[in-house]
């Protein structure tokens, strides 16, 4: 499918509906963490650095691999349905308090120490612009949801 159509899709299933986990089955945040958030669509991140304050660093991961302008893929297998899912990191951090990824996420699998390592190394290497003016709508769209939860979240704990 063609980035345009692919931005176009992911456009037409935003929301800025977001829904919490119930508290009896919140996972606590912990560093190798791949979480989903429970954003419309929904969102992914790698958690890389877990502060005392509850601030959490993480890389936003995305099914819309297509869109992003780095070029690593992680492909993950369930162990409870035998699916896979392949995921691209974007190339931005995330600050993010510990309750609300707890409140809004769960963890989907953990990977190694390496594969966060590659991570950081694709991101840091990704262009943020782009001279593909589609990816560079989809980024600024994505950063976008994250831009008032991570300043909340750096007040927060500072």
């Amino acid at each position: 499918m063609e980035k345009e159509k692919l931005l176009k899709l992911y456009k037409s299933l935003f929301s800025n509906e977001k829904f919490k986990v119930k508290e009896e089955k919140r996972v606590p945040v912990e560093v190798g963490q791949v979480r989903v958030l429970f954003w419309v669509p929904e969102e992914y991140v790698l958690v890389y650095d877990v502060e005392e304050s509850g601030l959490v660093h993480a890389v936003p991961l995305t099914i819309w691999t297509d869109l992003t302008t780095t070029s690593l893929r992680i492909r993950l297998r369930s162990s409870l349905d035998n699916s896979q899912k392949t995921l691209a990191p974007l190339p931005f951090y995330v600050y993010l308090r510990r309750e609300v990824l707890e409140q809004e996420s769960l963890p989907i699998y953990i990977v190694r120490e390496d594969t966060v390592e590659k991570v950081l190394r694709a991101v840091e290497r990704a262009p943020v612009r782009t001279a593909i003016k589609t990816s560079w709508r989809f980024i600024k769209l994505v950063w976008r949801r994250y831009y008032d939860l991570m300043i909340a979240s750096i007040l927060y704990t500072t």
